[in-house]
């Protein structure tokens, strides 16, 4: 925060900040009610949104997982990922009465937990709380719409940086002395790179390939996952074998 704050304080003084539309608009600013109209089911736009929710909820594993690290309580990490994919659910339900889209977990929390070592969950429901009093209060809303883009870039890399380091931590934790954890690992990584790598690789691919395997994140969870599948399959395999 110190160095959001920081870095906006430059950005006034070189000039490359404007907050006039602050002070334009209401006071308040509430949400409303079904926007869009009564629901209806569509079917052919239900499904790119499911593969959209089960590449949200490879993330909110993820995530819930480096969290739970981060809090040393990784005993409970299996009850906790369910309750997070279902949480998620059911704001994003609240979501879509109230118009907006679909909510998932956010990979920046993990890093300010690193960061803060604010490990409370009263001081999430606590920051909660005020972020639903900033969107009720309009100006709000407006002052940070106005935030210089390098400012906040700046920040957003710092954060996922940390993140990464975590991932890099719980990778060294884990012994990769097996061909199945190493390909997995290694398959992983390289379809997780590939839509950053290449921007527009899959681009001639039907609109559900693109959404699954140009999402880094999904692409890589979901092929680590297979690698790590087939691998255990041919192992317990070879095991009956020998046995009979």
């Amino acid at each position: 925060m110190f160095g959001l704050l920081a870095g906006t304080l430059l950005g006034m003084a070189l000039g490359s900040t404007d907050f006039s539309g602050v002070s334009h608009g209401p006071l308040f600013s509430f949400p409303q009610l079904l926007p869009f109209g009564w629901p209806i089911f569509d079917l052919s736009a239900s499904l790119p949104l499911l593969i959209y929710a089960v590449i949200s909820m490879a993330e909110a594993t993820g995530q819930t997982i480096a969290t739970a690290e981060i809090v040393n309580s990784t005993q409970n990490v299996q009850q906790a990922i369910p309750r997070t994919i279902r949480g998620d659910a059911v704001m994003s339900l609240l979501g879509g009465i109230f118009g907006t889209s679909l909510i998932i977990t956010s990979g920046e929390n993990i890093g300010v937990v690193r960061t803060t070592n604010v490990k409370s969950r009263f001081v999430t429901a606590a920051a909660g709380g005020l972020l639903i009093l900033i969107a009720i209060f309009a100006p709000l809303v407006r002052l940070a719409t106005c935030l210089p883009g390098s400012v906040v870039c700046g920040t957003a890399v710092i954060v996922f940086s940390i993140i990464g380091v975590i991932g890099i931590d719980m990778i060294a934790r884990e012994p990769l002395h097996t061909p199945g954890k190493t390909y997995a690992l290694a398959m992983g990584l390289a379809m997780g790179m590939l839509p950053i790598l290449v921007p527009g690789l899959y681009q001639n691919f039907p609109a559900g390939v693109q959404m699954v395997f140009g999402n880094g994140m999904a692409a890589g969870t979901l092929t680590a996952i297979l690698v790590n599948s087939l691998f255990n399959w041919s192992e317990k395999r070879t095991q009956a074998r020998v046995k009979s």
